[in-house]
């Protein structure tokens, strides 16, 4: 059968011919307690997912679902890469119109709202999301895409358009929640997927054990079992059907791999790269107090001139202040108040040269972690004079 892959998204570590297996069962199963020697579930390596979106209304697989919507769609896909990054797409759906993107839990006792693509006059619609993910954050295939209350679509398979996903430990997912009924069983790598009704579950993790393989619906509900899947003595292990489901069933949800009772490891995405830090910076121009006018005037200001102002507070905490055409000669105190006015700072001091031109650069000004909001207020003989603020000249 000649299959045509939506996108290849697998990213789990191959095992070299020789790599030493893991002798089992492990020290920790059956009860005797401890972490796994290597650091446990946080330890599991990147992996991607990547689904057919499909309508809420057509999932059959392994029940229907209910609160689904019945807007269009004609085909959709979401990919979660291991470097966090979020890409979701949909065609022929309603035009111009706004879907809320969730994780849910495998569970479902849980969701969070993660972006929002919006569709053009033509019903397409395309999100690129960079770091959407941060590091070590982890959740299972579960995604909808909803508005007004109701679910639309939902990652799935659907014939050609499969799901393929890495294997991850139970106890490491923690998007939207950790995830409760975790076993603590070592994984070293994992792939699950499924595709025009064949299912392919790859496992490399300790020697000798067997995991019943089971079918949890989107949202949590009944598990469907699947097979079995044991490990050789190398720790490999795999279990492949073919045609498990129709190929034109439409289905949703994840693969789990139990043992002792306990969620093992399960179909997800885990990130391995670090969200980078999203700095608020203000570059502000300063007007003069007494011109203030929307939304009202500000009281008790003074009447010092000024040609042009500006305020830049950087991430470094370092504040700048330059102004231009104010009193000569003149000494200015910088002051930080608080955006309630509840209270003031001061940061430093300028001078103005002759020609009424002042410059200062305060290093420093504001500690490593300190997030705030307020305005820069330039007094002269504790008079307010000039305030951060804008000014529309057409």
């Amino acid at each position: 059968m000649t299959r045509t892959l939506v996108a290849l998204a697998l990213a789990t570590a191959a095992l070299t011919s020789g790599t030493p297996a893991l002798a089992g069962p492990p020290p920790w199963a059956g009860g005797h307690g401890g972490p796994p020697p290597w650091g446990g579930a946080g330890a599991a390596p990147g992996t991607d997912a990547e689904a057919a979106l499909v309508r809420c209304a057509e999932v059959t697989y392994p029940a229907p679902l209910t609160g689904c919507g019945t807007d269009p769609l004609g085909r959709g896909r979401i990919e979660v890469k291991k470097n966090g990054d979020l890409d979701a797409a949909v065609s022929g759906a309603l035009p111009n119109t706004s879907y809320d993107i969730v994780l849910h839990s495998l569970n479902g006792a849980n969701q969070s709202t993660i972006a929002v693509l919006t569709t053009d006059e033509t019903g397409a619609g395309r999100l690129r999301s960079t770091s959407a993910f941060d590091f070590r954050q982890a959740g299972v295939v579960a995604f909808s895409l909803g508005r007004n209350a109701s679910v639309e679509f939902v990652a799935g398979f659907r014939g050609e358009e499969g799901l393929e996903a890495g294997l991850l430990p139970c106890g490491a997912i923690n998007l939207p929640a950790v995830q409760a009924g975790c076993g603590i069983d070592p994984l070293r790598s994992g792939s699950v997927k499924i595709q025009d009704g064949d299912l392919r579950v790859e496992l490399t993790a300790w020697a000798d054990l067997t995991y019943d393989v089971v079918f949890r619906p989107l949202g949590g509900g009944t598990d469907v079992p699947l097979g079995t899947l044991t490990t050789d003595k190398r720790g490999r292990g795999h279990l492949r059907l073919d045609e498990f489901v129709p190929e034109d069933t439409v289905g949703a949800g994840n693969v789990v791999l139990r043992r002792d009772s306990l969620d093992q490891f399960v179909s997800g995405f885990l990130s391995t790269h670090r969200r980078p830090p999203k700095v608020a910076k203000v570059h502000s121009g300063l007007v003069r107090c007494g011109e203030v006018n929307t939304l009202a005037p500000l009281p008790d200001c003074g009447v010092d001139q000024l040609k042009k102002g500006e305020v830049m507070i950087d991430e470094k905490g370092d504040v700048k202040v330059h102004l231009f055409g104010a009193v000569p000669g003149a000494q200015y105190e910088v002051v930080f108040v608080a955006f309630d006015a509840s209270a003031e700072v001061s940061l430093g001091t300028l001078g103005t040269n002759p020609a009424g031109n002042g410059h200062v650069h305060l290093r420093d000004a504001f500690p490593v972690g300190a997030q705030g909001t307020g305005n820069v207020v330039i007094k002269r003989e504790s008079v307010d004079q000039y305030v951060t603020g804008f000014m529309v000249v057409r």
